[in-house]
């Protein structure tokens, strides 16, 4: 008798891995979509920063130094250093995050399926621990390119201020 109520399906059981297996893949799309956020943001700045440089640096037809604005003093010069490395510094960084392939994982297992004809049950607790696996993952993934973009949109924001100023006012 004990073996036949095991094999009986409780549906309250069902029905709380279903609505916990819900949430769950809702989670997933949320990463997810912000993991495609930062790939269209990492773009957008680096077009961005590739075209700052390029005002920077084009329109003069004069000497070396006059295309490279670079200041006379000595304090100018350490700024004006900052700031190309800064902006430098940012495009690596966006080109890291570009380049850098990280791996994105998903919970759908082509060789449950037949378990889910089996065993419902067993399948959404496999399921379940499936996602569980799979956002601790992909959110290291998301979180690791965020970190790296945030810190080169602040260097491309700090060397181009200082370049800029450096163009404009002259050192």
């Amino acid at each position: 008798m004990a073996g036949a109520d095991h094999n009986k399906i409780n549906p309250e059981i069902i029905r709380s891995l279903e609505l916990a297996l819900e949430e769950q893949r809702r989670d997933y799309d949320i990463v997810h979509s912000l993991h495609e956020a930062i790939k269209i943001k990492n773009v957008t700045f680096l077009a961005a920063a590739l075209g700052l440089l390029g005002y920077l640096y084009t329109g003069t037809n004069g000497k070396l130094k006059e295309k490279l604005f670079i200041p006379n003093q000595s304090y100018g010069v350490i700024f004006y250093v900052t700031g190309v490395f800064l902006l430098l510094g940012a495009i690596g960084g966006f080109m890291v995050v570009l380049i850098k392939n990280r791996a994105w994982h998903t919970a759908y297992d082509n060789d449950q399926e037949e378990d889910m004809l089996n065993d419902y049950e067993k399948y959404l607790r496999y399921m379940r621990k499936r996602y569980l696996k799979v956002s601790k993952i992909n959110v290291d993934c998301y979180e690791k390119r965020r970190y790296l973009l945030n810190n080169a949109f602040m260097a491309m924001i700090l060397g181009v201020t200082i370049l800029l100023l450096l163009k404009t006012f002259g050192g």
